[in-house]
């Protein structure tokens, strides 16, 4: 039997067996290199992912969070309600130095406090925006400390310019120096709602919870830049006006008469000169429907007053000058331009009439706007071609008292 060789892999028979063969790795090899690259990349993660501990925290931020902590528990436990008020509305202002200055700090700590608060479903935080403009209503760059008259003034033109609102709680503060190299932090969570009476402006009475922190800073520079002034408390002045709506809703014309351009913001009413304001036009008229007044954004209803009401003498004299049947608006506000809008609904075209008119404010001058909604009858109409309109008046008075004294 003849006995041959058997070729090896990759070389044919016969070949030389001096020929250099190529190296070939096996599959297996190859497979576990793969597996052990892909433990060191799977190896590399955070230090949080592999179980290393952090770094420590500061004090300034131990500090921080142990207030805000406080801060959040104290709202709650003052105001949250889980029936009754599930949701607390909270509006926070910019802290100042304790001399009405808005100092970066503060600004600071009132950004904290409302993303803090922000980020709890049991809270609801009024707008940086809204709060501004609420500022704006006062004449003011923030609130800082307030007293009881404060409170109340505050009430007044937040719940007369946004009625709906539906604030709880307002939060004030002041930052100073304090011991060492540390800010001082005094905070009030003021009951929005409380009544402020007579007898809580004679003892300067108001509901709120007061809260205090001491919080460490890294560097004097930190200190020194914290209690940088942004504005300055002394710039803001209370000033603020009448301002009185009037309207006539019956839908007769009005028109104006000699006396109407006698009225300046620096002259006080002489109602003993002027016999009358307006007068009734002699077009035949209907009702209007659906009559709208609003003041920027709030809608205005007409007013309803008691019988012993001070203001009503004041409402019947001018509905007697001015020939109109309602008061949609009289109070104290800004002394700052506002829009007045009015519309009605003519129900013989089913067409919406409006109008929109910018009034100003004056400091101590009462400002008299007198809406008038016209309707023409169906007979007027076709005898003179008239249609419906808004006519828009203005009296304006120095003082603020509207009754001629005497």
């Amino acid at each position: 039997m003849r006995i041959g060789s058997i070729p090896a892999i990759g070389k044919s028979a016969g070949a030389s067996s001096r020929r250099a063969l190529p190296r070939v790795f096996p599959s297996g090899i190859v497979l576990f290199a793969l597996i052990f690259l892909a433990l060191m990349f799977a190896g590399k993660g955070t230090a949080a992912e592999k179980g290393v501990p952090s770094a420590p925290q500061t004090d300034q931020q131990l500090a921080t969070e142990k207030f805000l902590s406080n801060l959040e528990g104290a709202l709650s436990q003052k105001f949250f309600d889980y029936r009754k008020r599930p949701k607390v509305r909270v509006a926070v202002f910019d802290f100042t130095d304790g001399a009405g200055n808005v100092v970066k700090a503060g600004v600071s700590w009132a950004d904290q406090i409302a993303r803090r608060l922000y980020s709890r479903p049991q809270f609801e935080v009024v707008s940086h925006e809204q709060v501004t403009r609420y500022l704006s209503w006062n004449s003011l760059g923030t609130i800082g400390s307030l007293d009881a008259a404060g409170l109340r003034l505050l009430q007044r033109r937040i719940n007369t310019m946004d009625p709906g609102n539906g604030i709880h709680v307002l939060i004030a503060g002041e930052v100073k120096k304090g011991m060492g190299r540390s800010l001082q932090i005094q905070v009030s969570l003021i009951n929005f709602e409380f009544k402020v009476g007579e007898m809580e402006l004679e003892k300067n009475l108001i509901d709120f919870v007061p809260l205090t922190a001491e919080i460490p800073l890294p560097t004097e520079q930190a200190l020194q830049e914290a209690g940088e002034i942004l504005v300055r408390g002394e710039k803001q002045t209370f000033t603020e006006g009448r301002l009185v709506v009037l309207a006539n809703t019956r839908g007769y014309p009005l028109i104006d008469s000699e006396y109407l351009s006698r009225f300046q913001k620096d002259q006080a009413f002489e109602w003993e000169k002027i016999p009358y304001v307006l007068m009734v036009g002699k077009e035949d008229y209907t009702m209007p429907k659906q009559v709208q007044v609003g003041a920027g954004k709030v809608s205005l209803t007409p007013l309803q007053l008691s019988s012993s009401a001070p203001k009503r003498l004041e409402h019947s004299f001018l509905h007697g000058k001015c020939a109109t049947n309602e008061v949609y608006f009289d109070e104290m506000i800004p002394a700052m331009k506002y829009q007045i809008n009015a519309s009605f609904i003519d129900l013989r075209n089913g067409q919406t009439y409006s109008d929109l008119t910018e009034v100003e404010v004056y400091s101590g001058a009462t400002t008299i706007v007198v809406l008038s909604f016209f309707v023409p009858s169906e007979k007027e109409r076709i005898r003179s071609g008239i249609l419906p309109r808004i006519n828009i008046f203005y009296l304006y008075g120095k003082g603020l008292e509207i009754l001629p004294r005497g």
